[in-house]
């Protein structure tokens, strides 16, 4: 019995969470000359702008009354706001801008900064609360929409994620990740045909792109296509050699395709790169006792074993090996 069997199931997370290259991006930590650029006419609001600002102003915030000095106390704050985010200060860095946001409300940059900060805490819904107050101020920012979906992405909404990210690539069609994360959230919408369309599209504009072969790879195996799979994965594998959820699925490929020469060779780049996964020696094992191995099976499953003491997998396997091999073989395992 073969623990990794083409009937198993692909761990469908690979395909429905966010990859870990996929990240929001830093968009916003740009310098304070950055966030100046638009002068004085976005730090002094026009006389719509500053109502809602005194409305919402803090007690703890003195607005000054003259255009210079709300630069310079503007200054300040963004300049104690890096300090505090290059500290590892967030809340705290938070809290600076959001006053600096008081003074400039029409600067975007301000609130998709703190959005990003709020990101980067994982407080993804006020985080696209913060993303929505910069989209309200510059509507056409194709970043803007990107880290908004992704946020939503992060909070499972999917249908508003892939609306944000639809919405970022009409406003530019260069942004990759744009197209990788509507893929990830059209798999979760069942989409699979959409899915497929948004890694094209990555690939189209670079076919060595190892992050879109691995989401299109994953998905032709879902789908049972294992030539296209082993394909899109090898090329993914060239570009990230040392990623053993990828090699894992690459191992899947081999065992669909009868190579199992192949796939125990990759299990054991992988039990390289993951020495305390139990799981991989268990594969390993499970080939090898395939392959009527037994010495070898026997000792993958006693390494298994060795990281996890309870492993019914491997205990099982181990008595039935046991009764077929000399007592030379034999250990400890005698009475498990």
């Amino acid at each position: 019995m073969c623990w990794l069997t083409i009937s198993q199931p692909l761990n469908r997370e690979l395909l429905t969470e966010y990859p870990s290259r996929l990240t929001v991006p830093k968009l916003t930590l740009l310098g304070i000359n950055l966030l100046l650029l638009a002068g004085l006419t976005a730090i002094v609001p026009s006389p719509t702008w500053a109502k809602t600002a005194v409305a919402q102003k803090n007690p703890k915030v003195a607005i000054p009354s003259s255009p210079v000095k709300k630069r310079q106390l503007l200054e300040v704050l963004l300049k104690e706001g890096q300090r505090l985010m290059d500290a590892g200060k967030l809340p705290a860095a938070i809290a600076k801008y959001q006053k600096a946001a008081k003074i400039s409300p029409r600067n975007a940059r301000i609130y998709s900064t703190v959005g990003y900060i709020q990101a980067l805490e994982k407080n993804y819904s006020a985080a696209v609360k913060s993303y929505r107050q910069a989209i309200a101020v510059a509507p056409n920012h194709a970043d803007f929409h990107y880290a908004l979906g992704f946020c939503l992405g992060q909070l499972r909404d999917n249908a508003a994620a892939a609306t944000a990210y639809k919405r970022t690539i009409q406003l530019d069609r260069n942004n990759l990740n744009a197209f990788l994360g509507l893929g990830v959230i059209s798999f979760r919408q069942r989409d699979y045909d959409g899915a497929a369309e948004a890694y094209q599209q990555v690939l189209n504009r670079d076919p060595n792109h190892a992050h879109a072969n691995e989401l299109m790879g994953l998905l032709l195996l879902e789908r049972g296509e294992y030539d296209a799979a082993g394909a899109a994965l090898q090329k993914a594998a060239t570009q990230a050699p040392n990623n053993p959820e990828l090699l894992q699925a690459l191992a899947k490929v081999w065992i669909a395709q009868g190579n199992a020469p192949a796939a125990l060779m990759t299990f054991r780049q992988i039990s390289q790169l993951n020495p305390q996964d139990a799981g991989v020696y268990l594969q390993i094992g499970d080939l090898l006792k395939q392959q009527n191995n037994l010495t070898g099976a026997l000792e993958a499953y006693r390494q298994a074993l060795s990281i996890k003491p309870n492993l019914p997998v491997a205990q099982k396997a181990i008595r039935e090996i046991l009764m077929t091999l000399p007592a030379t073989h034999r250990g400890t395992e005698t009475q498990l």
